[in-house]
């Protein structure tokens, strides 16, 4: 597997600080006092270190586009949305988001999402999408808080998913679009996703998912989301080359362990072999991967740089999905916590951004291809996290814990060290 030996960057010299609760699995992260911020427990050398991880993410994009691979950012996104909120990468609503001659389809309607005192983190609605041919489809998540006003204190992992044959023998996950709730505020996004047309369409089942572990019984760190999620149909005749003829989910929804040398990612994650259409004409591989967990070494997986490679018959494409952007976001202080910064593909408060590889050249219609998914530091090869459960010594204790020197330190605890891991979902896009 090419690792792109010859990137020139700097070793990173100093670890980011730990800020989120989204890493958790198990409940939310230790209270961070009346206003959720944690800037305050932050000094100045975590600020620096931040900082040198984000110059060198500059150097790794750079490097990785001298290969020649082709990784081109979100093209599902709609152009400037206008006055009222900048477009790329944010994406926020406006009031012309749904023209009288638009077709609106609302799937979820203020569904609250939140754990205790149940669990509706993940909620399902049947969705009945128009027949027809579109100019462009867009998708619009308006995030609200639930009617008491008190929106989760966090910031949160969150999607919405199409699922064909639910429950059956031929479940099919397909990730429409993921995004991170803002630290305890509202928030709008507008995408265009007229590049998954062929399966929005018919009678569907919809599937929002919030990871709050909050609810109306918490007593302090709020209490939950209220989702909207709306499709709008305009009328009229697609760009050429802009709606693919099919639609794969090579990797629905996947978390891969990363830094595990017992669970090599490449090993986790498998490959996917797929037939190529005769006639085929263009091939892409949407793909959103976000890292997440913290504490292990250089703190990863959600504030370190990792690539994702993917090799497609032999041929491999490689990305960076770093986001050093962060602090630039329109909600900007309206939000409590650390939201400025950067992490691995993602921000509090924001759209997900897609990565879209072109994989044509890789490809030959007409013939099956492998495809194979892998990930790596730019600097060290392959990642190995040194601060892990069963990597200590005889006092279990692990070297290059992010945040914890001390015997023990090894296991996970829910909180400030969680297992580093990649979320990762690719579409297959095949043109005619």
């Amino acid at each position: 597997m090419k690792k792109i030996a010859s990137l020139a960057v700097a070793a990173l010299t100093a670890l980011v600080p730990a800020c989120s609760s989204e890493s958790s699995k198990n409940g939310p992260s230790p209270d961070a006092g009346a206003d959720s911020s944690l800037d305050a427990a932050l000094d100045v050398p975590q600020v620096d270190a931040l900082d040198a991880v984000t110059d060198t993410s500059d150097a790794v994009t750079d490097a990785i586009t001298d290969t020649g691979q082709e990784a081109s950012e979100e093209a599902d996104a709609p152009p400037d949305a206008g006055p009222t909120w900048e477009g790329h990468p944010w994406y926020g609503c406006t009031p012309n988001d749904r023209p009288s001659s638009a077709t609106v389809i609302t799937a979820f309607d203020q569904v609250d999402h939140y754990f205790n005192p149940e669990d509706r983190r993940t909620v399902d609605a049947e969705v009945s999408f128009p027949q027809g041919e579109w100019e462009r489809i867009d998708m619009i998540v308006d995030l609200a808080c639930p009617a008491d006003g008190d929106c989760d204190n966090w910031d949160r992992f969150a999607n919405v998913m199409l699922v064909e044959d639910p429950g059956g023998p031929n479940e099919e996950v397909i990730e429409l679009e993921r995004y991170m709730t803002p630290y305890n505020v509202g928030m709008c996004m507008r995408t265009d996703v007229t590049r998954l047309a062929p399966r929005l369409t018919g009678t569907k089942t919809l599937r929002s998912f919030i990871d709050t572990w909050v609810g109306p019984n918490e007593a302090v760190h709020g209490h939950g989301w209220r989702a909207t999620v709306q499709f709008v149909f305009h009328p009229g005749t697609p760009e050429p080359g802009v709606v693919p003829g099919s639609l794969v989910a090579l990797w629905p929804m996947e978390s891969i362990e990363v830094g595990n040398p017992d669970l090599p990612v490449s090993e986790t994650a498998g490959t996917r072999t797929v037939a190529i259409p005769a006639g085929t004409t263009r091939a892409e591989l949407r793909v959103v991967a976000t890292g997440h967990g913290q504490g292990n070494r250089f703190n990863c997986a959600e504030f370190c740089k990792l690539v994702h490679e993917f090799t497609v018959g032999g041929t491999p494409f490689s990305f960076d999905p770093w986001r050093d952007d962060c602090d630039e976001n329109p909600l900007g202080s309206t939000q409590a916590g650390t939201w400025k910064y950067g992490r691995a593909g993602w921000c509090p408060g924001a759209y997900t951004l897609p990565q879209v590889l072109d994989i044509t050249s890789a490809v030959e219609p007409g013939q099956e291809v492998t495809i194979a998914y892998d990930s790596f530091s730019p600097i060290h090869g392959t990642y190995d996290n040194t601060c892990r459960p069963d990597a200590g010594d005889e006092n279990n204790k692990c070297s290059f814990c992010a945040f914890d020197s001390t015997a023990g330190n090894c296991d996970y605890n829910g909180g400030n060290h969680t297992p580093p891991h990649h979320r990762l979902a690719v579409q297959l896009l095949l043109y005619p």
